[in-house]
């Protein structure tokens, strides 16, 4: 294998972390998230959830949790005693929208169909949307877009918690709309994290990020409040012409474009679209090659499994091995240093105190499930963030356990 040619093909095509400007994405970072929050035309919408940390968590109290994501639709029954959450009849089915189109109705139908049954428990509900959601005052929520190619049509205009209590048609019910990365944010209150600190992080399928600011810096009362940061809208300051050409062929060019370079929906095919431009250069063997040419879907996991060791059928000649790997390791890391810029900006726009102890309440597949991107991530966070003790936070049903306490907490 001729090494120094791969390494060359990686900067060449802007594949990996040597990349990225790690400075010149933070200062950017950190002036979007500005503009969001003075109501200017932004990549970063810095959107108000209305949802604080500053009330205690009641114990013993039940509340019905539903968690819409980009794969999966989950409810169950939960109550917060002093030993942590207490998670009950959870269920869980595909995403209505990710099998074929569906209308709005027939999701808000689904949904107050799957968790009817628990309402005889209570009458909170917390709701979590894990995509772009404007959330009014009321803690309510209208859907501004379906990402991580969900396809559900007619939820323009429409109010999530309205239309939802309206299908339940229960007296005294009552429904708060978060957005994933809040609850996953309010999960870290399960393990009594300091609010101050604590930041929200989502990179799985899809990715966001989400902080705690002073409602006065919002100009919107007292108190401290969530904003919704939507990190994945971000247009970060460079991207490839894999970038480029992946996101064109999306069902929504154009959108979201730094979630197209970290998250799981993506970087399967990233990994899959550089080994093809690498064999188009020669830098794979005529029977390797081959076998890419022919190859239509690389997922995240196959890719970050092979990248770690694990055995693959398309590469076999130990010179295949290793150039695939050198350049699937770099989309990975180019990833990691993404949201590692990423953190390190909110962390500094927050204006979390130096040194100052930084939890990380984080969950998603990408985060939680790959060999290749975890270790980058720690790695650029302690160089980017050297100045913050930084930990990271995940427990198992993070969203589902945060939806609760959001709905708890927020009245």
């Amino acid at each position: 294998m001729n090494e120094a040619a791969v390494k060359n093909f990686i900067a060449s095509a802007a594949i990996g972390p040597d990349s990225v400007d790690a400075e010149l994405f933070i200062r950017s970072f950190m002036a979007e998230m500005q503009k969001g929050v003075d109501k200017k035309e932004s990549s970063l919408p810095m959107i108000p959830t209305y949802v604080s940390c500053d009330r205690k968590l009641p114990l013993g109290k039940y509340a019905v949790a539903i968690d819409a994501g980009g794969t999966n639709f989950r409810t169950a029954l939960l109550k917060f005693t002093e030993d942590g959450a207490s998670l009950e009849q959870f269920q869980s089915y595909p995403m209505p929208g990710t099998r074929g189109k569906v209308t709005w109705q027939e999701f808000i139908g689904f949904a107050a169909d799957c968790i009817r049954p628990l309402m005889r428990f209570t009458d909170r509900i917390g709701l979590c949307i894990s995509f772009p959601t404007e959330v009014t005052p009321e803690r309510d929520g209208i859907i501004c877009r379906f990402t991580k190619e969900v396809n559900i049509e007619g939820f323009e205009g429409r109010r999530v918690c309205e239309d939802l209590l309206d299908a339940l048609d229960i007296d005294g019910a009552q429904a708060i709309v978060l957005n994933d990365t809040t609850a996953v944010l309010l999960s870290g209150l399960v393990n009594h994290a300091d609010p101050e600190g604590l930041i929200g992080l989502i990179n799985g399928t899809g990715t966001n990020a989400c902080c705690i600011l002073p409602c006065s810096r919002l100009r919107m009362g007292q108190g401290n409040m969530i904003v919704d940061i939507e990190s994945g809208s971000f247009m970060p300051p460079r991207r490839s012409e894999t970038d480029l050409y992946l996101d064109a062929h999306t069902n929504s060019p154009g959108v979201y474009p730094e979630e197209k370079l970290v998250s799981g929906a993506y970087l399967g095919e990233i990994c899959r679209l550089a080994l093809l431009q690498a064999a188009k250069e020669g830098l794979f063997s005529a029977l390797c090659a081959e076998k890419l040419s022919a190859l239509e879907e690389f997922t995240t996991a196959e890719a970050d499994g092979f990248g770690a060791g694990e055995e693959s059928g398309i590469f076999s000649a130990p010179d295949d091995i290793l150039t695939a790997r050198m350049i699937i390791q770099a989309v990975f890391k180019r990833a990691a240093k993404h949201i590692a810029c990423i953190l390190s900006a909110v962390i500094r726009y927050t204006e979390i105190e130096e040194g100052h102890s930084v939890v990380i309440s984080a969950d998603g597949s990408v985060f939680r499930k790959s060999r290749l991107f975890r270790p980058a991530l720690e790695e650029y966070v302690s160089v980017l963030a050297a100045g913050w003790p930084v930990t990271y936070m995940e427990m198992e049903n993070s969203t589902i356990i945060g939806t609760a306490i959001g709905a708890l907490i927020n009245e």
